[in-house]
């Protein structure tokens, strides 16, 4: 296997309009890695994935997936590419099903895999498996979210965009999350995180980023990020001393 990054990102400058929200981003996500980024509001994160998907060109850098540049390519092109995003809103189509929610996940994503079969994707989840027929209106926030990550798997992505999956979700279930998202990456998922609950990020990374105004102010492995002490509270406000 290669020792190249599935995705590098180099001096990414990145904003709305006028507006510069990064500020020159770099960042590598190995195979078969969980790389998280963290940081308070509006430091850049989400920016940060909506770059790297296109939904927000970027005015400076580059952006390398699998040995290829794609830098200025579409969103849809982005996608076939095999990146999947899995945005903070969810966007689940309320009045479908959580079969029919899935399948629109097909018509995206890479061309030139084999795809699995809506139901083999679905039974990974034990919640939308009971309520597969069910309405995305009448599911919980949690089977939301998971709905929203099954409809991503289902495109065969290589790379998989986590936009604050446990956003306003109950503990018991920002648990069920981060199990899942253990799972994905026990059976080869790679996946890049953006995640707002620092001990799930930092719990669930392999790697971890944190981003300030813009800019990566401090990087390490998950373990040697979550001693440093001084460094999460001043950009983060927060302590994971006992």
């Amino acid at each position: 296997m290669s020792d190249e990054p599935l995705l590098s990102v180099r001096g990414l400058v990145s904003g709305y309009g006028s507006t510069r929200v990064l500020q020159g981003i770099d960042l590598d996500v190995p195979r078969g890695s969980v790389v998280t980024l963290i940081g308070r509001n509006g430091v850049g994160k989400t920016t940060t994935l909506r770059s790297i998907l296109g939904n927000v060109p970027p005015s400076a850098g580059t952006i390398t997936f699998d040995g290829t540049d794609i830098t200025t390519l579409s969103p849809e092109k982005t996608a076939r590419e095999g990146i999947a995003l899995v945005p903070e809103e969810r966007r689940v189509f309320p009045g479908l099903t959580v079969t029919e929610n899935v399948e629109i996940g097909r018509i995206g994503g890479r061309r030139d895999v084999e795809k699995p079969s809506v139901d083999a994707v679905v039974d990974e989840f034990e919640n939308l498996a009971r309520h597969r027929n069910s309405r995305g209106a009448n599911l919980s926030g949690g089977e939301q979210q998971m709905l929203a990550i099954a409809r991503a798997l289902v495109s065969a992505p290589d790379l998989l965009l986590l936009d604050e999956p446990t956003e306003g979700l109950a503990p018991a279930i920002v648990k069920q999350v981060q199990r899942k998202i253990e799972e994905l990456n026990d059976d080869g998922a790679t996946i890049l995180l953006v995640e707002q609950n620092v001990q799930v990020a930092l719990d669930a990374a392999d790697y971890v980023y944190i981003l300030d105004k813009g800019r990566v102010v401090h990087e390490g492995p998950a373990d040697e990020v979550a001693a440093a002490d001084e460094v999460l509270d001043r950009y983060l406000g927060v302590s994971m001393a006992d």
